[in-house]
């Protein structure tokens, strides 16, 4: 069917500043928003364990498991040299070495493995420069591996510079045990100071307190889903993300302790030397809670949108390619330039992915061009070009049909041609609108336009941008 500017096909998906629905994707939305809070549950985890194994998370867990391994040591050498070259530091290791032992293994290999990494931690200090180089080296490799990992779960496509991660991570490497023995050395001398001046401590305040560790734990994943993608993390996101990791953790944590104290499978098995295996299936499933709470933070934006069991047709980049292009071209004279990278989402519904693909490609031919710092909270679009002037053509031959491979057969390219001849329909003839049509447009992007210093206030405001477009899509299905 060709694509003209009087056709409703393509164009008149992208009329309005936000695309119609079917009456039957309106009833299941509706459905969905009614849905009781066990069932919406249920399905969340349905979705994030479907996205953990579209992601791979257990190969990736068992390539970070071998990696651990190796850097391990490296990474306690490190630390300690920190804690014995200050004696101020060396309470904050016995904390930090407590709370490890305590919270992030099972307590039969605990306190064995703690011994082993100690004393092999103790001997590395005494490498030369060029052993202990080689142990920095890959402990940063470590880090590297874990950035790999958690920016392909968030689909990034260019990540930082290599001598920023590396900068990065190295003051992670320094400052990190460091900061985390301070933090818990302090919280448990605020436990023992007000256990002592309160003397008995009610059972309510008991409770709170054993689950610092917990509370611990799940801000330490969190903050881990906010730094290390290099692309804007909501925190209530990663949060979510990083307290479901904690809690499965703790849960994963009691269970392994019950089943190495029930059946001493590998006890019986390797005897002393059981404790290895034993460590190396505990840190594989810890990378495995890992990813897969990034993953669920990761997915949860799109579970917000009602798109997560919504089918891409065929088609439908081009359909949004020409909605960002209507959207850009009705503020070409506003100050700011352009539209921000959240109101182009919230705008036309779309996920970050999605999104960033049409504006790449629509950047790449030229039509539109990048205001701000990638993934920041900045990021704007502008048109570039002149929409009298560029046409269709380079939009469909990207998005549609790539024309490239009918050149050795001339006939067919003829065919192809002429059955596309909105090739040459000009961007403004395709995106033809009343004024009053234009004058919504700018009124829903003042509304959906945000500052970048409103901190918490953006989830909201974009929550409430996304039910303005949902109730724009049924007052135009009624009308319809």
């Amino acid at each position: 069917m060709p694509i003209s500017a009087t056709s409703p096909t393509p164009s008149s998906s992208a009329a309005g500043p936000a695309r119609p629905e079917s009456r039957t994707a309106a009833l299941r939305r509706h459905l969905l928003a009614h849905e009781s809070w066990p069932a919406r549950v249920g399905r969340l985890l349905r979705f994030a364990l479907q996205r953990a194994a579209e992601e791979r998370i257990t190969q990736v867990a068992s390539s970070l498991t071998f990696t651990s391994v190796l850097s391990m040591v490296p990474l306690l050498a490190v630390a300690l040299a920190l804690f014995t070259a200050f004696p101020l530091f060396r309470e904050f290791q016995g904390a930090l070495e407590a709370f490890l032992v305590s919270n992030l293994m099972p307590p039969s290999v605990a306190d064995n493995i703690m011994d082993y990494l100690n004393q092999f931690a103790q001997k590395a200090s005494r490498l030369t420069a060029v052993g202990g180089i080689f142990l920095m080296i890959t402990a940063v490799s470590l880090m590297l591996t874990i950035d790999k990992a958690l920016n392909e779960i968030w689909h990034v496509r260019k990540g930082r510079p290599l001598a920023q991660r590396v900068l990065i991570y190295w003051a992670t490497l320094t400052l990190g045990p460091v900061l985390i023995g301070a933090s818990l050395w302090a919280t448990s001398f605020l436990a023992r100071e007000s256990m002592g001046l309160v003397g008995d401590v009610p059972a309510p305040i008991g409770v709170l307190l054993s689950f610092i560790p917990l509370i611990l734990t799940g801000l330490a994943f969190g903050a881990l889903f906010m730094v290390v993608p290099n692309r804007h993390v909501e925190t209530r996101d990663a949060m979510t993300g990083g307290f479901a990791a904690a809690i499965v953790l703790e849960i994963m944590k009691s269970g392994f302790a019950f089943y190495l104290t029930r059946f001493p499978t590998y006890t019986v098995l390797y005897g002393a030397f059981a404790t290895l295996p034993i460590f190396l299936i505990w840190v594989y499933l810890s990378w495995l809670v890992t990813l897969f709470g990034a993953t669920l933070a990761a997915s949860l934006p799109l579970i917000r949108m009602g798109r997560w069991e919504t089918v891409r047709r065929p088609g439908r980049p081009f359909v949004d390619a020409l909605s960002i292009l209507r959207a850009l071209s009705s503020v070409r004279d506003r100050n700011p330039p352009g539209l921000s990278t959240l109101s182009l989402r919230s705008r036309l519904n779309l996920h970050h992915d999605e999104l960033m693909v049409v504006l790449d490609t629509l950047a790449s031919i030229g039509y539109i061009a990048r205001i701000g710092d990638a993934g920041s909270a900045r990021e704007r679009w502008a048109m570039v070009c002149d929409p009298t002037v560029a046409t269709l053509a380079p939009v469909v031959d990207r998005l549609l049909l790539d024309r490239g491979p009918l050149a050795d057969d001339p006939m067919l390219l003829r065919a192809v041609n002429a059955a596309w001849e909105s090739g040459s329909v000009t961007i403004a003839e395709a995106l033809k609108q009343r004024p009053e049509e234009v004058e919504a447009e700018l009124a829903l992007d003042r509304e959906l336009e945000l500052e970048p210093d409103q901190g918490e206030r953006e989830a909201e405001a974009e929550e409430e941008a996304t039910e303005a477009v949902q109730d724009e899509r049924l007052r135009r299905l009624r009308a319809s």
